[in-house]
């Protein structure tokens, strides 16, 4: 049995019999982890409290061709407070994880993956611009771009011309890419990106006021699903976000009051 200490980040948590927890982990060493802590939960110390978005130090136990390996010394490193009780936040950090846990294979290393992740959850703790669906927009970005099918927003998919010439364009979710409005074949309203994302994407320009009072609650929404389904598209993965749904129920009870 190889064992090895390590960084990583809870995704999910479930309990198991009496006094054990078996965790979903995002590790810097060994990707996504699937690992038993036996006795955990009848332990006086402060890990006996480990919860979904926590950041650990833990010695992993690997046995070969186990599926759950065996987590032993764990310490917490960061539990993200200001995070934890805000429900936006919440839902945002439960978004990208369900993303990760949905998609990403166990076994295989993503450290770009783990930091990416661990850079968005500092973000969230920051608050600074208070957080925003706009947030998942990056998140999914990055996120396509590490795994391998990134959508190129610079210029149009089929005719080649740089998108900062048009009002915006449809995102081609097959193609990996958006079309500009004279070349895009289905002129679908919800796969319509228009250019302040575009710039705000692929850019880096920040969104100043007045661009941002141009997202209502609803675009913002849209635009938010339109990502979310391009990632699951592209990893060929079928499952239910329902992180996402409550985001998108929070912002939509938000947007009515």
């Amino acid at each position: 049995m190889a064992s090895e200490k390590t960084i990583a980040l809870v995704l999910k948590t479930l309990p198991f019999r009496e006094t054990s927890g078996i965790f979903h982990l995002l590790t810097t060493n060994h990707g996504l982890v699937h690992g038993i802590a036996k006795g955990i939960r009848k332990k006086k110390t402060s890990a006996s409290f480990l919860e979904r978005g926590f950041l650990i130090e833990t010695v992993v136990y690997i046995k070969p061709h186990r599926d759950l390996c065996i987590l032993g010394n764990i310490h917490i490193v960061d539990f993200y407070p200001l995070t934890r009780v805000g429900l936006i936040e919440n839902a945002l950090r439960d978004a990208m994880f369900e993303m990760v846990l949905a998609t990403v294979s166990a076994g295989h290393p993503h450290p770009e993956l783990f930091l990416l992740l661990k850079r968005f959850l500092e973000e969230l703790e920051a608050r600074k611009p208070r957080p925003s669906a706009r947030f998942l927009w990056r998140f999914y970005q990055e996120f396509s771009l590490i795994m391998g099918f990134g959508f190129d927003l610079g210029k149009c998919v089929v005719c080649h011309k740089p998108m900062a010439a048009f009002p915006g364009g449809y995102l081609v979710v097959e193609k990996g890419g958006v079309a500009c409005c004279d070349c895009s074949t289905y002129k679908k309203s919800e796969n319509f990106v228009p250019r302040q994302a575009l710039d705000y994407l692929d850019n880096g320009i920040s969104l100043k006021n007045n661009e941002l009072q141009a997202f209502s609650q609803n675009e913002t929404r849209r635009l938010t699903r339109l990502f979310a389904s391009y990632c699951q598209y592209h990893c060929d993965k079928h499952f239910e976000h329902k992180a996402l749904l409550f985001l998108d129920s929070l912002l939509a009870f938000d947007e009515d009051n």
